[in-house]
């Protein structure tokens, strides 16, 4: 058996004790350094971390999603990344109350994981990076992001939120054996081959703008935009039928905001029956918004592919969170296969989010992830 630095792992029982069974069938790797896992929120979380603490002898960290990936899109499956010791150093860590967690929480970390690095005595962002997975419907990712940001500026973090199959009910994230709220765990992975962040959107700027007017900054609700019930503002601006906004919608009319000469996606997840806005990630009052215009996302992605498979002549495996509403939009353009067969070239294994992280930024409809491999001589 050749040596493997890394395997992805898949299955689509839907009973948690079979599934994992087939993950560790699958495994070939003998010394692990750890495994990253997505999974349906529709297990039996209880059995289903029984399951996994009983049968890999490693560091687990993991989420919930809102569709696993696995060179496919995949629904109601657990897909898994194994890593060996022999390439790669795993430091998860917990951050276990998101309310509680600030500058002083997210320096304790970077001590915590500058005891423990094998191969630096310092964060080094040459040899390493770091992959976050948080509780989506706490609320938190952007204070989250910023604050590990600011303190780990020393190395690039990637990251995207937990799912529920769009249930909007309740996301779990995985460490310490356990699935845990209100939560989120940083793994900082340390490496001896290469590896190069990403991200890509498929979303430009329109002349469509429109200023929030009222707005629940906590929960991420905007109740009014220009002066006028928020839905019915944005159906308008759109010509959408406002008794009929789904997600559709929201995937194909996405809004935009412009921070520090860069836009980014701010996504609506549910309309509410009084026309008020459920968004996706952090939106104040008086904030200035536009429409956004989607290009061609199979042809970004191809673009994207091909110069990434152009710096790498081997690719052990892209690990990355594709926001939902991408694959709610390939979905309806009936693109799936085109899109997951591009993406399978990058050996690529991730989550569908409900958000994304990327360098101290929150966002949507994007997809964030890193290439491990080998690049070519230059």
């Amino acid at each position: 058996m050749s040596f493997k630095p890394a395997q992805l792992l898949k299955s689509s029982s839907q009973n948690a004790k079979q599934a994992v069974a087939d993950l560790k069938n699958q495994l070939e790797i003998e010394n692990l350094a750890g495994i990253i896992f997505f999974c349906s929120s529709h297990y039996d979380l209880t059995t289903l971390q029984t399951e996994l603490s009983n049968n890999f002898d490693c560091e687990l960290i993991g989420c919930t999603t809102a569709g696993e990936i696995s060179c496919e899109y995949l629904s109601d499956s657990i897909v898994a990344l194994a890593l060996s010791k022999e390439s790669f150093t795993f430091h998860p860590l917990p951050i276990p109350s998101l309310d509680k967690f600030g500058l002083a929480e997210a320096m304790k970390l970077v001590h915590t994981v500058e005891r423990k690095l094998e191969h630096s005595e310092h964060l080094n962002a040459e040899s390493m990076f770091g992959f976050l997975v948080s509780d989506a419907l706490s609320l938190k990712e952007e204070s989250l992001i910023a604050r590990l940001s600011q303190t780990f500026d020393q190395i690039e973090i990637f990251g995207g939120s937990a799912g529920d199959n769009l249930e909007f009910k309740e996301t779990f994230v995985f460490f310490d054996g356990e699935f845990h709220q209100d939560s989120a765990v940083l793994t900082i992975i340390e490496l001896k081959d290469d590896f190069k962040l990403f991200k890509t959107q498929h979303f430009v700027p329109t002349n469509k703008e429109m200023i929030t007017t009222d707005v629940n900054f906590d929960k991420r609700i905007v109740k009014e935009i220009d002066g006028e019930p928020a839905a019915i503002a944005y159906a308008r601006i759109n010509h959408l039928d406002v008794n009929n906004l789904d997600t559709m919608d929201f995937a194909m009319y996405p809004l935009m905001i412009n921070l520090s000469h860069e836009w980014y996606i701010r996504s609506i997840a549910e309309v509410y029956p009084d026309n008020s806005l459920q968004f996706y990630c952090s939106i104040d009052d008086g904030l200035p918004l536009v429409v956004a215009e989607g290009k061609n996302m199979l042809n970004h992605l191809k673009e994207k592919t091909d110069a990434i498979i152009e710096e790498f002549s081997e690719i052990y495996f892209t690990l990355g969170c594709d926001c939902i509403l991408r694959r709610v939009e390939n979905i309806n353009k009936n693109i799936t296969k085109d899109f997951t067969d591009t993406f399978s070239r990058l050996n690529f294994i991730g989550f569908n989010s409900y958000g994304e992280q990327y360098k101290g930024v929150h966002f949507n409809q994007t997809m964030t992830g890193v290439v491990v491999g080998k690049k070519r001589n230059e």
